[in-house]
């Protein structure tokens, strides 16, 4: 009677770890991905906080006779802020800056511009020479990379020319 060898079941301790591995190099990617979308989703909420501000600058073009002055729109202060976004600022010419807050170190203290745009959507208006017209568009972006990155797609310009403008209050 010829005995067959037991064959062994089971994984080696080499298989083992290199299973391990794996599975948190996977994990690190999915916390990176996940980290990013949920700056997203959260940079979403300081370009949303926006809208009321724009809604008054807009009206303004049309309805102005004159130029108020930085931080005069009637939409600074406390009313579009939110967990994400501080309060808005705009400039003489109606011009929005947003800062970002609570959001993480990277961006905090940074800001998210949105300024008034002519047709074709690349021209920033003026109310030197603008006032009466209709606003056609909105240039979106910021003037800080990480800032940049997370903002959504359609909202991603260099706004460093911008940012130099005098916002009020």
């Amino acid at each position: 009677m010829t005995r067959h060898p037991r064959r062994q079941s089971g994984f080696t301790l080499i298989e083992l770890i290199i299973a391990m591995c794996i599975a948190a190099i996977l994990g690190s990617i999915a916390m990176n991905q996940m980290r990013d979308y949920t700056r997203r989703a959260r940079m979403s909420e300081v370009v949303m906080a926006t809208s009321q501000c724009k809604g008054k600058v807009t009206e303004g073009y049309l309805v102005r006779d004159s130029a108020p002055p930085a931080g005069g729109w009637d939409c600074e202060g406390g009313g579009g802020a939110t967990e994400y976004a501080g309060n808005a600022q705009t400039t003489a010419d109606g011009w929005i800056r947003i800062p970002v807050t609570n959001l993480d170190s990277q961006v905090n203290g940074h800001y998210v511009y949105m300024v008034p745009a002519k047709m074709g959507g690349n021209v920033a208006m003026n109310t030197t020479n603008d006032l009466g017209d209709n606003v056609q568009g909105w240039i979106c972006g910021s003037d800080w990379a990480p800032v940049l990155n997370a903002l959504p797609a359609n909202c991603r310009t260099d706004m460093t020319t911008y940012a130099s403008d005098t916002y009020g209050p």
